[in-house]
């Protein structure tokens, strides 16, 4: 075998090739290593610090595994770095480094199927992208589950290769302490599956064996690996049984896979955290582009090479190049138009590519599985509904393994020598180097408050992230302690949105997390910034009051971009759209002295939310109308509701900016209005009601204005306000006289009108006292006359006399989010509630809750944001269940 370059000694016993990687996985270890604990927890980071540290302050069955808090693998593996070398900010992350490295480290092993110039390649890419560096520093799931199924995969292949059996039970193992991570697996591990599959047949595609051979040599596979698929199934139960009932301190929790995936498939239907299919393409061509460019380049690169002289045309082939021609022109118009369609015209062109590829190219298995494996990440993570950039990793290392060994062709060939190559390459290399640079990402995510306002947030890898406000806080406590002497035994209160990341931080110190602040006995108070109105006068002459940012974000409006002013970000970090944080205050009292004491002080919050008293019935919908569209009887985000006399149904149809008029069986009647600020249009709004006399009022939200139609839709009038001017109002409700109510959601209050629009009474401020109100939102009239108003942030419905006067208020369930957008109605004794974060609709009978019912879903009685609702005079309740885009109709559901 003739030497290489890496084959030569270079110290002592080393290799080149082996001081190679030795050198570079010291710099990747330094460049992970480095001021590891200065950048702020990020939120998640501080749950799952905080409880590992909690497993290693209480030991293994603290813990309990709760599918909105993923696997257990992170937390037992902090929690033993944090026993073995304390806990502090530091050894928070050392564990996801830990595997971070455990991914470069394959890199030597991989030399076995990549050779060994990819191997290497696979290790300089990996070290140094922008996302993989991040997301190694960073405490959250993922880069653990990608160390986890990089074990599974390469030790399955090693046993196809070998059939020795160890190397199926590291697999299995690789795969259990996956399942045990992430409930991605139940999704990844059939990509995984499906990408083995397809290994095989891409052989098939290609002409080289047939079907017949292909089954022959998977089921004799299959038939010798009996004995130890079946020992490999024990360990991967045993691992399974073991973590998921913590150490088997809770054998009740053996089973998660129920739990997992009706959390996460209801999140999913939700969209709790949604975006568009092409959400990781922008920050995988400019976090990446030494990885996504070159990877791309070896899978898509063979379907576009010409036929070699003198070979024979492949009429598949050419049927696949027509096909993916077709296609494109189809995705560009799709896309252009904003349609859905694109995502699946997408999928369809990236199969068409692969079977034109698999026609002409036929690499070695491991290469195919590996292309399989990232195509089928990139198509899963762009169709689920949860686009957050940490989900980059389990896409970024396969394609990682990809790129390398376009690299590897590449230096192989000579063709980076040719300066159509090598330029464009110089360029990609050079923005990979500049990212990493300036994202800074070591210590500097988000950057400090002293950089310009459009600076502070503008990473597409930390578009949510703890702000350097919350070190200047803990700076502040400890300030606190020593003067008073007290130390860590420092007593503080905090409430509100700061409970994270301030767990992990103030986890040696007696705190009151007080889901609201009644009595303020303490140096230090910590609240959100919406209720500090019932503080400051208390507190005015005994505390100074500390604004600070909790959390700051950048989610970038694509529409809102071009050219300069992308250029302007990709160089100096500028956005081009606004940016937006989670705003606290810290109070601290004033001339604070060794061995003082601090009486009481009573302040008047808002109530905190309560949680369901009782389980939510499943109820099946007595109709269903309408679906997405902008057909008549279609709807996009249905929301408010209001019937007639005659028993017609008005809704909103918000993101089409129209209002449809529906018949009593729930057919189409008509609609009218479109965007616009002119008469009879419509800028998203929200609330609709009717008058005695038939009229239809809409409460035209944005545009920030009341409008009046009768009952087929012609334009009557509209009216605004002055001084101030309604500021989003939302609800908007009739009452027996006439009379019309709105609420001025943004400016917390109520207006009354009569039917012509003039101005009777206006009633409310911002606060949590009787009359004043923390974003209203929903709105209804009695028959009586008394008026009842959702108040969100205050989390309960105060109840007015016609002209506004207060007669009583009573505290309901759920309402825990600021922008739940509740809406009520009233049918008699009962009124209804939306509760749109909850997927539920909740009836309280005399201020008491009497039924709930709903589930997240799409079928029939499940909800995905349930906003509008109306009650006919038969008590038939009408639910407009926005993000489904329907309705539906139910009969009033038993008393429970």
């Amino acid at each position: 075998m003739t030497e290489t370059a890496l084959d030569r000694k270079l110290v002592g016993r080393l290799t080149a090739e082996q001081c190679l990687y030795i050198g570079i996985l010291v710099l990747a270890t330094l460049l992970r290593l480095y001021i590891l604990g200065v950048r702020p927890y990020h939120h998640d980071e501080s749950i799952h610090a905080f409880f590992s540290w909690k497993i290693m302050q209480q030991g293994v069955g603290d813990y309990q595994y709760d599918p909105v808090y993923h696997g257990p693998v992170l937390y037992y593996s902090t929690a033993l770095v944090m026993w073995l070398l304390g806990d502090n900010d530091f050894t928070g992350r050392l564990s996801a480094v830990l595997f971070g490295l455990g991914i470069l480290g394959f890199a030597w092993p991989l030399r076995r199927y990549l050779g060994r110039t990819a191997a290497l390649a696979f290790l300089v890419l990996a070290s140094f992208s922008p996302s993989f560096t991040y997301f190694t520093r960073f405490v959250r799931h993922d880069i653990y589950l990608a160390l986890c199924n990089l074990m599974a995969v390469y030790f399955a292949f090693r046993y196809a290769e070998t059939l020795v059996a160890r190397h199926l039970y590291l697999s299995g193992a690789g795969l259990a302490l996956a399942f045990c991570t992430k409930e991605d697996m139940y999704v990844v591990g059939p990509v995984m599956i499906f990408a083995a599959v397809l290994m095989l047949v891409w052989e098939v595609v290609h002409g080289s064996r047939t079907l017949g051979e292909v089954w022959q040599e998977g089921s004799a596979l299959l038939r010798r690996a009996l004995l130890p698929l079946l020992t490999t199934v024990i360990i991967f139960a045993a691992i399974w049984l073991t973590l998921y009932t913590s150490l088997f301190s809770h054998p009740k929790n053996w089973n998660g896979v129920t739990r997992a995936l009706t959390y996460w498939w209801g999140q999913h239907s939700i969209k709790r955290i949604g975006g568009p299919w092409w959400y990781y393409m922008p920050q995988l061509t400019l976090y990446d582009p030494l990885i996504f460019f070159p990877a791309a380049m070896l899978m898509l690169a063979p379907f576009f090479q010409p036929t070699p002289a003198g070979a024979k045309p492949d009429p598949v082939l050419r049927v696949m190049r027509y096909a993916g021609l077709a296609g494109l022109v189809a995705f560009v118009v799709l896309l252009y138009r904003g349609s859905w369609l694109a995502a699946i015209v997408a999928v369809g062109l990236l199969g068409v590519a692969q079977i034109g590829v698999a026609r002409v190219w036929l690499p070695d298995r491991f290469t195919r599985y590996m292309i399989l494996w990232s195509l089928g990440c990139l198509c899963f993570y762009g169709w689920a509904q949860e686009k957050v950039p940490w989900l980059l990793v389990p896409q970024v290392m396969p394609l990682a393994i990809v790129a390398a060994i376009w690299f590897r062709q590449l230096l192989e060939s000579g063709a980076w020598k040719r300066p159509a190559t090598a330029l464009p390459l110089a360029a990609v290399g050079a923005l990979t180097i500049w990212i990493l640079i300036a994202s800074n990402y070591l210590y500097d995510a988000p950057r400090y408050a002293d950089e310009p306002k459009e600076r502070q947030h503008a990473e597409l890898l930390a578009y949510v992230q703890s702000t350097y406000d919350v070190a200047k806080l803990m700076k502040r406590v400890e300030d606190v302690g020593m003067t008073l002497g007290t130390g860590k035994q420092t007593r503080l209160a905090v409430s509100g949105d700061a409970t994270w990341p301030l767990s992990w931080y103030l986890r040696h110190y007696p705190v009151n997390w007080a889901a609201d602040v009644r009595n303020v006995d303490t140096p230090v108070v910590v609240v959100n910034k919406d209720i500090t109105n019932s503080l400051d006068q208390p507190l005015g002459d005994k505390y100074e009051k500390i604004p600070f940012q909790i959390r700051g974000w950048w989610e970038p409006n694509w529409a809102q971009a071009n050219l300069p002013k992308f250029m302007r970000w990709l160089f100096t970090r500028e956005v081009w759209s606004p940016t937006g944080s989670s705003d606290a205050v810290m109070y601290v009292a004033k001339d604070i002295v060794p061995g003082m004491s601090f009486a009481a002080i009573p302040v008047n919050p808002p109530p905190a939310a309560r949680g369901y008293s009782q389980q939510p019935q499943l109820l099946s919908a007595a109709a269903i109308w309408g679906r997405q569209g902008n057909g008549a009887g279609e709807f996009n985000e249905p929301r408010g509701l209001a019937l007639d006399r005659n028993g017609n149904l008005f809704v909103i149809d918000s993101k089409n900016n129209r209002v449809q008029k529906l018949a009593p069986d729930g057919s189409a009647v008509r609609s009218w209005g479109q965007e616009g600020a002119e008469p009879g249009q419509f800028k998203d709004p929200c609330g609709i009601a009717t008058g005695p006399d038939g009229s239809v009022y809409v409460a035209d939200t944005w545009n920030h204005r009341v409008q009046k139609f009768d009952g087929d839709g012609r334009f009557l009038l509209e009216w605004k306000e002055d001084n101030p001017g309604l500021w989003g109002p939302r609800g908007i409700a009739v009452g027996p006289d006439g009379s019309v109510y709105v609420t001025d959601t943004g400016n917390k209050r109520v207006l009354a009108y009569t039917a012509d629009g003039k101005q009777k009474a206006v009633w409310g401020k911002d606060g949590s006292k009787p009359g004043e109100f923390i974003e209203p939102v929903g709105i209804a009239v009695a028959a009586g006359g008394n008026v009842f108003v959702a108040d969100t942030g205050n989390h309960r419905v105060q109840v007015f006399d016609a002209g506004g006067a207060f007669k009583e208020e009573f505290p309901v369930f759920g309402w825990e989010e600021f922008y739940t957008e509740p809406y009520i109605a009233v049918g008699g004794d009962d009124l209804y509630a939306t509760d749109s974060n909850n997927q539920r609709v909740a009836r309280y009978t005399n201020k008491q809750l009497t039924a709930v019912w709903g589930k997240s879903g799409s079928g029939s009685g499940d909800f995905n944001r349930p906003i509008g609702v109306a009650v006919d005079a038969q008590g038939m309740v009408y639910v407009s269940d926005t993000m489904n885009h329907r309705l539906q109709k139910f009969a009033a559901p038993p008393r429970q």
